[in-house]
């Protein structure tokens, strides 16, 4: 591969990364891929639920060892699902989405090499799900990973 191949690629990259998408194009893309506005509104609730008990009611690293971290996400994943179970909303068969949320949880929240401010983590979770959020391609590939994950694990009765 040659050096212009290679600036190219770097370039495509970033432009993948931090250009956003025209208004028209992402609605294009909501529309090709079948996403719902109340739909991804909530799974949006879903997520601020989830992430406001985590953050409300962990007790710290200095008291919690990391089975009890585990223990303590399932509780609050339990009490999430729970919650909207009373709403008449189930989340069956959901062991991809509970796992894709252990994984976020245990990288940006439980570990040692965690982000440095968990006020951020509801602030990333509300332009990546907002349906009127100008996104990136990268950020629309992320929103649509996860509207599928949810798609696939919940069943309205």
């Amino acid at each position: 591969m040659g050096r212009i191949q290679k600036i190219n690629k770097v370039m495509d990259f970033i432009e993948y990364i931090s250009k956003n998408m025209e208004k028209k194009d992402l609605f294009l893309l909501y529309k090709i891929n079948n996403i719902k506005r109340e739909r991804l509104e909530m799974f949006s609730d879903f997520v601020h639920f989830l992430n406001e008990l985590i953050i409300t009611t962990y007790l710290g690293d200095d008291i919690t060892k990391d089975v009890d971290k585990v223990n303590h996400f399932n509780w609050c994943w339990k009490k999430v699902v729970g919650s909207f179970k009373k709403e008449g909303i189930y989340f069956l068969d959901a062991d991809e989405l509970y796992n894709y949320f252990l994984t976020f949880y245990q990288e940006s929240f439980y570990e040692e090499t965690k982000i440095d401010d968990p006020n951020n983590i509801p602030i990333f979770w509300s332009e990546l799900l907002n349906y009127d959020n100008i996104k990136t391609m990268s950020e629309y590939q992320s929103m649509l990973e996860i509207y599928k994950i949810f798609n696939k694990s919940f069943v309205v009765n």
